[in-house]
């Protein structure tokens, strides 16, 4: 999907990934680029940093996991600039590493409320008025490598939101009508502020957790963010619904696989229920047996 000439929206575009991907969006000639974040500072000083390729870029301070907001936005983008050519769902947070039993709800509910609720209110908002739209559009999310597999222990609320993610985005691309496109990127360690995310946790879900300078140390080991972006471009116009950054993840995804291979071999060599259960067969069943009684007794 080529969106050169396009309205480009980045959420969580005042650091990071999401940064990046709205200088890649300016560098391939968007017509116009959004730069949304829940901090207005940061967003403005994004916004200011790319605008010297001379392509439109507005800033906007939005809390994704406001439903009510998002539309709002949406609304707005969609009055002043017209339908996105691409939207990025990109913001997210991370929560504290603990083991899962020693976690705080606090931190769960507030990972929910951004990766999922705001990923989700992202795709609503925006996907809405793509299939409203004659134009194609295509919408990327920010997954991670935590989202096919388990790279490591104690970040259990990461893990579990960024599934929900991939699960979310998996299932939209099964509704989407044909001119809108779904991708779902899922990167691994990348050079990104995101151990400072804690800042903006609010107040009524805790409020704004200390720094951790492992995680500051851990990520500054990550892939550049720029070449990040610039992959995911690259796989929005190649039309690929999973795109990968990071070589080292696939061994996350094959653990899996081995997980489920070993549960369905243990299952051809037991006794076992041949009849089908496939919920998609059973509801065509029951319709076409519905549609013929209605035949029956109009």
């Amino acid at each position: 999907m080529k969106f050169e000439g396009r309205t480009v929206v980045v959420t969580g575009a005042g650091s990071g990934i999401g940064a990046a991907l709205a200088e890649a969006a300016v560098v391939r000639k968007a017509a116009a680029v959004v730069v949304v974040d829940i901090d207005s500072f940061a967003a403005n000083a994004t916004a200011q940093r790319i605008s010297e390729y001379r392509v439109p870029v507005v800033p906007f301070a939005c809390d994704i996991s406001d439903v009510t907001a998002v539309a709002r936005l949406a609304d707005e983008v969609e009055r002043t600039l017209g339908t996105p050519g691409l939207v990025c769902a990109n913001a997210g947070v991370n929560t504290p590493s603990a083991p899962l039993l020693d976690a705080k709800p606090e931190d769960l509910n507030w990972a929910l409320s951004v990766n999922v609720t705001g990923t989700w209110a992202t795709l609503r908002a925006f996907g809405r008025r793509m299939v409203a739209a004659a134009a194609p559009g295509w919408l990327l999310v920010t997954a991670s490598e935590h989202a096919i597999g388990i790279p490591f222990p104690g970040n259990g609320f990461y893990t579990a939101t960024k599934h929900a993610v991939l699960g979310l985005a998996d299932v939209l691309r099964r509704e989407m009508p044909p001119h809108v496109g779904v991708s779902t990127m899922i990167p691994g360690l990348v050079s990104t502020g995101l151990w400072r995310s804690g800042a903006q946790r609010p107040r009524e879900l805790g409020g704004p957790i200390p720094e951790n300078e492992l995680a500051r140390a851990l990520l500054a080991h990550g892939m550049d963010a720029a070449a990040v972006a610039g992959m995911a471009f690259d796989g929005v116009e190649a039309e690929r619904f999973l795109i990968a950054t990071h070589v080292n993840a696939r061994q996350y995804f094959d653990a899996r696989a081995t997980d489920v291979d070993e549960a369905f071999t243990a299952l051809r060599s037991s006794e076992r229920d041949n009849r089908s259960y496939d919920v998609l067969e059973i509801v065509a069943e029951l319709t076409a047996a519905h549609a013929g009684e209605t035949q029956k007794n109009p």
